[in-house]
């Protein structure tokens, strides 16, 4: 029996224990095993998003009064009759479409039988001046409005606090929330937006992003991620052992 083939016999898998390595992979390993899970959890909450905002636009509108109090109604569609309050429209900055920056117009409504809403009317585009705002077009009358139900989902990002002056022409604002507005402007808000269908008064550019991100992509991120974490085990394997030997004789055989 010739020496490579006695060599290749007594090759055997021994660990070979490496620290630095052991240390790198259970202090890296569990990072990478939560962002794939974090990345598949993100994933099923878009698709329940999606799924809720699929099924609640097919259904017929209901009138807001209507609606129970204290209810989930996200992407609920809803009718409503009342008039605009044209004193001090809201504009939501940081809103960007076509690469173009601009803001939405939120504007306060008071529905018939006296409940106060807040009205997302759509998208206007800005200059590079931002001391020059857009002119918001006033809607007289009684006006009958359709739209869907709408609140943020997540904590609003504030590059600074908000410069209030109501009763002045438009405001810019970062934070859209019903609390807060309601507590500037000292009248009680109805919890949600109405965000207009195109063809209601006062409608601007409308038509929403309903996700940022698709779900396919967070699938896709979390494949990635758990890639890295399965690339990260086999080479602490082979670094804290002689598996690369045991594999170079095995394929000698």
């Amino acid at each position: 029996m010739s020496d490579q083939v006695e060599q290749q016999k007594q090759v055997s898998f021994q660990w070979q224990w490496n620290w630095k390595v052991v240390l790198f992979v259970v202090c890296f390993l569990p990072v990478l095993v939560n962002l794939a899970f974090w990345q598949l959890d993100r994933e099923k909450e878009k698709s329940q998003l999606l799924d809720t905002y699929n099924q609640r636009r097919i259904a017929d509108p209901q009138l807001l009064s209507a609606l129970p109090k204290g209810g989930e109604h996200l992407y609920v569609r809803a009718d409503v009759t009342g008039k605009y309050d044209n004193t001090t429209p809201l504009l939501l900055d940081n809103r960007v479409r076509r690469g173009r920056p601009g803001y939405e117009v939120i504007s306060p409504f008071q529905t018939s039988d006296g409940q106060w809403l807040l009205v997302n009317r759509g998208w206007v585009g800005t200059g590079l001046d931002r001391s020059i705002l857009p002119e918001i077009n006033d809607v007289p009358g009684d006006v009958t409005l359709k739209g869907y139900l709408y609140k943020s989902l997540g904590k609003q990002i504030m590059l600074g606090e908000d410069i209030w002056k109501p009763n002045n022409g438009p405001v810019i604002i970062q934070n859209a929330s019903p609390e807060l507005i309601s507590e500037k402007l000292g009248q009680k808000f109805y919890d949600y937006h109405l965000r207009l269908e195109a063809d209601s008064p006062g409608a601007l550019e409308t038509g929403w992003v309903i996700v940022n991100v698709q779900p396919s992509k967070h699938t896709g991120y979390a494949v990635q991620w758990s890639a890295l974490a399965v690339a990260l085990i086999i080479l602490g394997l082979f670094a804290n052992s002689n598996l690369g030997s045991v594999i170079r004789c095995w394929r000698q055989k």
